[in-house]
């Protein structure tokens, strides 16, 4: 059902409509409350008593789970409500341009490319802290600001982690061709669902291939389910080794062989986007990722002590609990806690110092036949072998 043509819905009034989705169409609108200017976005609530109950609880849903997310990759939502047969949310206007209108002008750099990824999921890290699964991510949901920032737009299909709602209403919402295996099937999805969609749109911004494309939406999921795609290096050769991995991980079919956080991804596009420009600053204005989220979960295990190295440089050393689940991680380093070596380094004791300095010496015999496996092989083939030859001599 079209909205009807409005000139004011609750204290809001419109100046001009911006665009029309699937749930409802977006509007310009003024404040006079607060004198802002806001996007409005709207929902018309059908006729139909059953389809009225489900469009209005996925759109208070919405605004609920989007309102309780305060991050600078997160659209902010001012306000919500609902009047007559129209339900409506005001979020701020943003000046910027969807990914996917930046797509289909050309190539991606990759340096663009893997800090759009590394914002994406750290908004997405972040979102997943508080509890609220995206489910819809895709170049149309992404906006692209002004000094390279990034904003996720658009939790209209998201679903609270603790959600109340007992109905399978939205199990397959979202667009097909960016679902995970999970999501197009039907099944239980998790936060892992996001990391797979944000892995096909960091695949196509490196190639600006299409994946998973089809005729109809069987082939669609059928693709998803089924199609492993070729590394990113094989249709652009500079990508590099690490963002080949970064991205085969994220498309892994099964949810287990994904990362398990968007945590664990974003360090991993940081490192990627240094191996290009080592000497580049860091990304999103030199933040510093652990930092950030020390402060958006810390709750979390994950915790960051800064060791003085020298007086102008610090060294961030990040520590894993035993019970935390590192099997995706990348770098074996990041299984242990390094923080003991790190500060013996940095003061060694004069027995540490004698250790370090001391000359590499040969094992004696003895301990090479206990400890060297090979070496006492060959001492007893050859001892044998004399034993046995010195008989042959004597019989």
């Amino acid at each position: 059902m079209a909205a009807p043509k409005l000139k004011q819905l609750g204290r809001y009034l419109i100046k001009s409509e911006i665009g029309r989705g699937a749930m409802g169409v977006v509007y310009k609108a003024h404040d006079p409350v607060l004198d802002r200017t806001v996007a409005l976005k709207t929902i018309v609530l059908g006729g139909d008593e059953q389809e009225r109950k489900e469009f209005h609880s996925r759109f208070f849903q919405e605004a609920k789970a989007a309102a309780r997310l305060n991050h600078p990759g997160l659209i902010t939502i001012y306000d919500f409500g609902e009047e007559g047969s129209l339900a409506y949310m005001a979020m701020e206007l943003l000046d910027g341009t969807e990914l996917s209108r930046r797509m289909m002008q050309g190539p991606i750099p990759l340096p663009e490319a893997i800090s759009i990824a590394e914002q994406v999921a750290e908004g997405l890290a972040f979102a997943h802290d508080n509890g609220v699964i995206h489910r819809d991510i895709k170049p149309g949901n992404i906006t692209l600001l002004p000094r390279g920032r990034v904003k996720i737009m658009d939790f209209g299909v998201a679903r609270m982690m603790t959600s109340e709602l007992k109905t399978q209403l939205g199990t397959r919402l979202g667009t097909p061709k960016y679902m995970s295996p999970e999501q197009s099937g039907g099944g239980t999805v998790d936060h892992r669902t996001d990391i797979f969609s944000l892995g096909i749109v960091l695949y196509e911004m490196l190639t600006g291939a299409r994946l998973f494309h089809g005729e109809n939406l069987t082939e669609v999921f059928h693709n998803v389910a089924t199609f492993v795609p070729p590394p990113p290096s094989r249709l652009k050769p500079e990508v590099t080794a690490l963002l080949d991995l970064v991205v085969m991980r994220a498309l892994a079919k099964k949810p287990a062989d994904r990362y398990s956080s968007a945590w664990d991804m974003v360090d991993d596009l940081h490192n990627c986007l240094q191996e290009l420009s080592p000497t580049a600053p860091a990304s999103r204005g030199g933040a510093d990722t652990a930092a950030k989220k020390e402060v958006a979960a810390e709750d979390t295990t994950d915790k960051t002590v800064v060791l003085k190295q020298q007086p102008d440089r610090t060294v961030s050393v990040r520590r894993v609990s035993t019970d935390a689940d590192t099997s995706n991680r990348m770098t074996l380093s990041r299984r242990f806690d390094s923080a003991e070596a790190l500060n013996r380094l940095q003061s060694a004791d004069p027995r540490d110092l004698k250790r370090l300095a001391r000359a590499h010496k040969m094992p004696g015999l003895l301990r090479r036949l206990l400890f060297d496996r090979g070496f006492a092989l060959l001492s007893f083939s050859l001892v044998l072998s004399v034993a046995v030859a010195g008989v042959l001599a004597l019989s």
